[in-house]
């Protein structure tokens, strides 16, 4: 059957239009089969050269691994944990750095009249505490105590000092031998490791978290248990933790104590 648009046409005309289809029919179909093929291989080779390159940059980290190795044996060799806090809880570090401050003070003549904690701040991964001090020293006594705070395990960092004499009038000469006192004030500061973290089922995980069983300081809500050790627990709740207070939704119920499961 003849189309229409071609029943004008001659016989070689026809069949020369015919192969033409035809040509272009089969242009088609090669190219709806091989370039999704040469995408799809284009595609791999890229993905292989790169797998190649990455390859090759970890064969070369892997070469440093015992250069690494020695790199961090030598640095635990010096044992860096001295330098810090011994305590990791802020409050805890910061009594501590008091009592470090105190002895340097009090062991080199000075005369402490007040200390407090300073607020701890973050820096990166530790805890910088800081305290401030009020004393009383002469210059020579000064100068053994700002010597201990340098020379202290672990370190100390001395951010702040104010010096006020403490005979400031005119014509003041101390008497002979003696050494004039001064009124300091002094601002150190300590690094801390942060807290190590629990798994989320280790005992004592999450003690700033509510809803759940505690065995520790807690707001009583309910009846408590006992386990093994027959330390006290209870359930803090997660709505002010009110002994008396109804819980937020009706559908609350208290959860399971968990010494009763081995009971």
């Amino acid at each position: 059957m003849t189309p229409a648009f071609a029943e004008g046409m001659s016989p070689a005309r026809q069949r020369l239009l015919a192969l033409g289809i035809l040509l272009i029919l089969l242009v088609a179909v090669v190219g709806a089969l091989v370039v999704p093929v040469f995408l799809l291989h284009r595609h791999y080779d890229r993905s292989i050269d790169d797998l190649g390159d990455k390859l090759v940059r970890y064969r070369r980290v892997a070469a440093q691994a015992p250069e690494l190795r020695t790199a961090l044996d030598a640095v635990r060799a010096r044992e860096g944990r001295k330098f810090y806090l011994h305590n990791t809880a802020v409050n805890l570090a910061g009594a501590e750095l008091q009592e470090t401050v105190k002895a340097a003070i009090e062991n080199n003549g000075g005369r402490i009249t007040t200390s407090q904690n300073t607020a701890a701040r973050d820096d990166g991964r530790f805890k910088q505490v800081g305290v401030n001090v009020q004393f009383f020293a002469t210059t020579p006594a000064l100068q053994k105590i700002l010597a201990a705070v340098e020379t202290q395990q672990p370190y100390l960092v001395v951010d702040n000092i104010a010096i006020r004499p403490l005979n400031a009038f005119r014509g003041f000469r101390p008497g002979p031998g003696q050494e004039p006192e001064l009124n300091l004030q002094l601002d150190v500061s300590a690094w801390a490791y942060p807290d190590p973290v629990k798994p989320p089922g280790a005992p004592g995980a999450g003690a700033k978290s509510c809803g759940e069983w505690r065995c520790n300081r807690s707001i009583r809500v309910s009846a408590p248990g006992s386990c093994g050790s027959r330390r006290s627990c209870w359930w803090r709740s997660c709505w002010g933790g009110r002994p008396t207070g109804a819980a937020p939704s009706s559908a609350f119920r208290w959860p399971t104590h968990p010494c009763s499961r081995s009971r």
